[in-house]
């Protein structure tokens, strides 16, 4: 049973049960950035072989986390609408006429909503790892992201990959709710794992700064 084959197949199921979790979670919307949390808490774990009891750490982390995550989510959602909401009226033609300055609008509105979402990533990731300020996580995620960009611009574009999935046919929706969130994000964990492990001190070093 321990062979690449069943492991495989197990990580699949554990993917699509984390996904189930994450929707069922965030069905409150309001809940949406703790079940993300938990998420990603436990893709990170199961990209770096560290597996543990998927539904009682997702809702442990969940509890933990739960206004810290929600605070900052809706920080995120209100930006993610602003600026969503502003690119869509652009996309329809409330601009229009205005040539050169519609598609400068449609660029930087797309940078913005880009940005927001790729230090999101990180921000979810941290707060199910670490304890720290909500001010804190943010400026750290916002670092990590400037500091690692070819990773954070491959995140985004995985980030997306389902969506692109659902525009070339509708039968891609079934496939969203099976992996539509966990799925992308289990990759995206994988470019994660290293990330953290590089800015993360080693044990040694750490042992050596509590004995100074």
């Amino acid at each position: 049973m321990d062979n690449i084959f069943f492991r495989t197949i197990g990580k699949i199921v554990d993917i699509f049960w984390i996904n189930i979790l994450t929707l069922i979670c965030s069905l409150p919307v309001v809940t949406a950035g703790a079940a993300i949390t938990a998420m990603f808490y436990n893709l990170v774990r199961m990209a770096d072989n560290d597996e543990g009891a998927l539904t009682r750490g997702f809702f442990r982390v969940f509890k933990e986390n739960f206004k810290k995550a929600t605070k900052i989510w809706l920080v995120i959602l209100l930006l993610l609408i602003v600026f969503g909401g502003n690119l869509f009226l652009v996309r329809i033609g409330i601009m229009d006429g205005y040539g050169a300055l519609e598609t400068a609008s449609m660029a930087v509105l797309c940078v913005l909503l880009g940005i927001i979402l790729m230090v999101s990533v990180y921000i979810f990731v941290l707060l199910g790892r670490y304890e720290n300020t909500a001010m804190k996580t943010v400026k750290n995620a916002a670092l990590l992201a400037v500091a690692y960009l070819p990773k954070s611009l491959c995140m985004l574009v995985i980030l997306f990959f389902p969506v692109a999935l659902m525009t070339l046919s509708n039968y891609f929706l079934y496939f969203w709710f099976a992996y539509g969130l966990a799925f992308p994000a289990y990759f995206i964990s994988m470019l994660m794992v290293p990330i953290l492990r590089e800015t993360e001190p080693k044990e040694e070093e750490s042992h050596e700064l509590e004995n100074i």
